[in-house]
């Protein structure tokens, strides 16, 4: 990778880490503060809906924006082709989430998903418009425009939603929050994209075809992903009911937030990056294993932190109502550890017009999800969906580096499987030391062992981390010094 791609990449990731910690620490209020005035039903009818939304917007492109950064030249014809094609994609989705409204209101057995359905679905629409504009601004690494949007339209939503939610108004507050913030997220988008493209009312079908069967692959991986992502939330809604996935949907987003965040900072700015290089087998395969490298250096100290802590945290910042969601909360860290070692592969397999892999690879995953879930589900409840998680993701782990990893960036396994248990050693030596803290402290207020354990264990990190990874904090350090020290 050349210094200048490499400098581009570093100062993508600034913002983008800046955006994503901005947002990941609001959220994180936010569920705090909300936790307080909303019951786990109506965080689990929340979820509900949002699982609908998140569902409706994979098809909101056709598949085919990724396609975007992919091809280096586009002709305008083909942007408006496709800027056009979002809305009317948009549109139909819309009518089908009303039309579908009836049998999910049976599904989970909630009669109120049929009064904000309608309303919040508005939000398909919404998101189409601005789509594309993020994309080109991704295409040209404009990651501190698209760190804007999402601070700003992440703070307006959260405070109506907290709002609301003090005034009473229940599932409501967080419905009318996520829309309100979603309309300024897309002002936001358009206001800024509209310098660097401006569409047109012409439609131009010819040349689309790539981009057509591009989008089909793309379509068929997101629809797997949200499938073997978010079906442990969806039985929970039909099988145990939406008290159930308040509780779950509290550890789940504590858990997965933070990775998911993390793994966007990462693979947000790597994708047309990788798409510069994916000419370059050796620069690629380098960049993607210190990729993978990174993402679970940083990931380690967090889900371990997470894990560690909850008994104190948990109480501390949802009361005690949320006390059951400890145990589920300390599960799934450990199944977010291991399914964040292979997040990085989607702006990889992107950037190399794979999407076919990601495809099959989440078609097959989805075939043995359903039984995992469902077994963990009827034989232990709310933990046994939690213990499934890492049981599955333990028995993909070697398969996923055969069928997805290797066809990408070649052999040998063993400087791919090295880089990531060599990048766990200093998140599971900083938690060695916070659970020593925790044995010996009960004496301690809360607070103060809280406190404690967070603050020496982040140091520790650090420092250890400073000590076994020297290389790697060395090139960030040139990255730095050349950003922001040259001389003039």
């Amino acid at each position: 990778m050349s210094n200048s791609l490499k400098e581009k990449a570093f100062d993508s990731m600034q913002w983008t880490g800046t955006s994503s910690t901005y947002v990941s620490v609001l959220q994180v209020f936010q569920i705090a503060v909300l936790a307080n005035f909303l019951s786990p039903a109506e965080i689990g009818t929340m979820t509900l809906l949002l699982l609908v939304i998140w569902f409706s917007q994979a098809f909101s492109d056709g598949g085919m924006s990724p396609a975007i950064v992919h091809f280096e030249k586009i002709d305008s014809g083909h942007l408006n082709s496709l800027f056009l094609l979002n809305i009317v994609y948009g549109v139909i989705l819309y009518f089908v989430v009303n039309l579908l409204a009836a049998p999910l209101v049976h599904l989970f057995n909630e009669p109120t998903l049929a009064e904000y359905l309608p309303v919040i679905g508005i939000v398909i629409v919404m998101s189409t418009i601005s789509t594309q504009f993020r994309v080109i601004l991704s295409k040209d690494l404009r990651f501190d425009l698209i760190a804007r949007h999402e601070m700003a339209s992440i703070t307006i939503s959260s405070i109506f939603s907290i709002t609301l939610a003090w005034q009473g108004f229940g599932v409501w507050s967080m419905v009318i929050g996520y829309m309100i913030g979603s309309f300024f997220s897309s002002v936001i988008l358009v206001y800024y994209g509209l310098k660097y493209w401006k569409p047109g009312i012409v439609f131009k079908w010819s040349g689309l075809q790539p981009f057509v069967k591009f989008g089909q692959y793309q379509i068929g991986e997101r629809v797997m992903i949200f499938l073997n992502s978010r079906i442990d939330q969806l039985l929970i809604g039909a099988l145990i009911g939406t008290q159930a996935l308040g509780i779950y949907t509290l550890a789940h987003n504590l858990v997965i937030g933070p990775t998911i965040r993390v793994n966007q900072i990462i693979s947000t700015v790597m994708f047309p990056v990788f798409a510069k290089l994916q000419k370059e087998a050796e620069s690629l395969r380098n960049g993607y294993i210190k990729l993978v490298k990174l993402v679970t250096l940083i990931n380690t100290p967090i889900l371990m932190g997470v894990a560690l802590t909850a008994p104190l945290l948990i109480p501390f910042l949802f009361g005690e109502k949320w006390f059951e969601s400890i145990y589920i909360l300390q599960i799934l860290s450990v199944y977010a550890l291991i399914r964040s070692t292979g997040s990085p592969a989607g702006s990889l397999q992107l950037a190399k017009g794979r999407a076919d892999l990601g495809f099959k690879w989440n078609f097959g995953l989805m075939l043995i999800t359903i039984p995992y879930i469902y077994v963990g589900a009827t034989l232990g409840g709310l933990p046994g969906i939690a213990w499934s998680q890492i049981a599955l993701h333990l028995t993909v782990f070697v398969p996923y580096w055969i069928f997805m990893i290797r066809p990408m960036i070649g052999p040998p396994a063993k400087d791919y499987f090295y880089s990531i248990f060599d990048a766990v050693v200093p998140g599971f030596f900083m938690a060695a030391w916070i659970w020593l803290i925790w044995i010996i402290s009960p004496v301690l207020p809360d607070f103060l062992r809280l406190t404690l354990m967070v603050g020496t264990g982040v140091a520790l990190f650090f420092i250890f981390t400073y000590k076994v990874e020297r290389d790697l904090f060395d090139e960030i350090s040139s990255l730095v010094r050349n950003k922001y020290f040259k001389r003039q």
